[in-house]
């Protein structure tokens, strides 16, 4: 008997098209394969981070989440933290709820700060960068 399919397997349509993402490396490591994903709740956001230096082993710091509409103006803003799968990975997954579905043309500025960072929890705290 073959059995297909998978619950985490997303369908292509579940996939948001439209907005646009701005990747902002550090000298530690570099973004990649970012998507936007579209869930009941709203949209979730899901991408990787290399490590750019040869070897094994945790990649310092942590990442600054913009979320920017299609005129520019800074939405919402969060620092969110990234698990490798393993202690012998040179690269992590990370995963985050937005707070709001992004219209398109919005874009999503995700910066890596080589930084420490041990204060993030499990649940970002969203804030408004007008506020600040």
């Amino acid at each position: 008997m073959f059995i297909s399919g998978c619950a985490a397997i997303q369908s292509s349509r579940d996939i948001v098209k439209g907005v646009n993402f701005e990747r902002i490396d550090s000298n530690a490591a570099s973004i990649s394969h970012l998507y936007l994903h579209r869930t009941p709740e709203g949209m979730d956001l899901h991408g990787e981070l290399k490590r750019k230096l040869a070897g094994r082993g945790a990649i310092p710091g942590h990442l600054h989440v913009t979320l920017i509409d299609p005129q520019g103006q800074m939405l919402k803003e969060a620092d969110i933290d990234y698990k490798r799968h393993n202690a012998q990975s040179n690269h992590a997954h990370f995963s985050i709820p937005l707070p709001m579905t992004l219209e398109t043309g919005s874009s999503i500025r995700i910066t890596h700060m080589a930084s420490e960072r041990n204060d993030l929890g499990d649940h970002p705290q969203w804030i408004d960068p007008s506020a600040h």
